[in-house]
């Protein structure tokens, strides 16, 4: 059971659904390592103006691992979670997406089957690109393909260093290097200077992101409460001290 960052269900009877991470229609700003913040704004609205609007409910697949690809998203609100099934069934969470990311891009790209499931997490909005479409979109932009290229080798470089990661870091340093990416990512900058990551994240899907158990999960976030370096409410966390969040993660 995935355990909220400050209770004890996150799908209780008296829980609330989880919302957007961010507005589903709001396009004036966008996260600063999101691949839409890399384009500039005639690429970005040409993109965004290639596919048709979409819009997915908590829970729903917006692409499923082996199945053939021909289409891709551009998600312009909410979150979605990125996991992979093994032979066996056990399925990990890989990373999460949120506003301004491209989802399904692998299998556009090359022809292949999915890689991963994206599930959404609350209600996410996105722009449904197919091939055809995608295909003429680089066409026409070249740079922006190429920029969305890097991006994708980016995101490979991340996954294969977080990998390299969990051998050689303890469970402490592997937790504060995803929260501290999730912030630097996503974060949107509160008026008392704390960065609010705004990603209804539990404890549970942390522990994934980071390679570590839920109980680990939980006795650090406190440490890190009680330190003052993260604040934490019901699947909300805000950075306290950015600083200390990039030295542990190295040490």
């Amino acid at each position: 059971m995935s355990v909220p960052l400050s209770a004890h269900s996150p799908h209780s009877a008296n829980s609330p659904p989880r919302a957007p991470a961010v507005a589903l229609t709001e396009r004036g700003r966008w996260p600063q390592a999101s691949l839409a913040a890399l384009l500039t704004d005639v690429e970005r609205a040409a993109l965004l103006a290639a596919g048709t609007p979409v819009r997915f409910e908590d829970d729903d697949i917006l692409v499923l691992q082996g199945e053939a690809g021909d289409s891709l998203y551009v998600l312009t609100g909410g979150m979605v979670k990125v996991t992979v099934a093994t032979e066996t069934g056990t399925e990990t969470t890989l990373a999460v997406r949120s506003r301004g990311d491209l989802i399904g891009e692998f299998a556009v790209l090359d022809g292949m089957p999915r890689t991963a499931t994206a599930r959404a997490v609350g209600v996410v909005g996105a722009v449904r690109i197919g091939r055809a479409a995608f295909a003429a979109y680089g066409e026409r932009h070249p740079a922006a393909l190429a920029t969305i290229t890097r991006s994708l080798v980016a995101k490979m470089r991340a996954a294969t260093e977080r990998h390299a990661a969990e051998r050689t870091w303890g469970a402490k340093e592997r937790l504060a290097q995803v929260i501290y990416e999730l912030a630097a990512g996503y974060g949107e900058r509160a008026a008392d200077g704390a960065v609010v990551i705004p990603l209804p994240l539990t404890q549970m899907e942390l522990g994934e992101l980071a390679g570590v158990a839920v109980s680990t999960t939980e006795r650090i976030l406190g440490e890190l409460r009680r330190d003052g370096v993260i604040a934490t409410g019901y699947r909300e966390i805000a950075v306290r001290n950015m600083d200390f969040l990039a030295v542990i993660r190295f040490s």
